[in-house]
């Protein structure tokens, strides 16, 4: 906002207080007087609003992140028993000497592998 002395409606009218207002006895100055202070009435509403919602937002973003967390900590806990059940399935598929038995045939009671 511009610097009241600047301004051109800063010369219509005097005040001695602030919210005060001398009215002259123009009806011109007194309107241009009545919407000034209008118009600072709905900036600063505007104003307001914009900060209601930057909190607004700060908090909904807030929740999401804290419910998204909870969210992927849960599947985590629950994928994890499968996640070790496929790294034993992996290390024993890669433990030379099994793979060494498979190959050879060495348990008797084991079908042969198809390669």
């Amino acid at each position: 906002m511009k610097n009241q002395s600047s301004s051109y409606l800063f010369n219509a009218y005097q005040t001695d207080t602030p919210g005060h207002l001398l009215v002259n006895d123009d009806p011109a100055t007194a309107l241009s007087q009545g919407l000034h202070y209008q118009v600072e009435d709905w900036v600063a509403l505007e104003l307001t609003a914009e900060q209601m919602l930057g909190d607004e937002v700060n908090l909904v973003s807030t929740y999401v992140a804290e419910d998204s967390r909870q969210f992927w900590d849960a599947v985590k806990e629950t994928l994890l028993p499968y996640e070790l059940a496929a790294g034993q399935i992996l290390l024993r598929a890669a433990d030379p000497t099994q793979v060494e038995w498979l190959n050879n045939h060495w348990w008797e009671h084991q079908e042969p592998a198809v390669h």
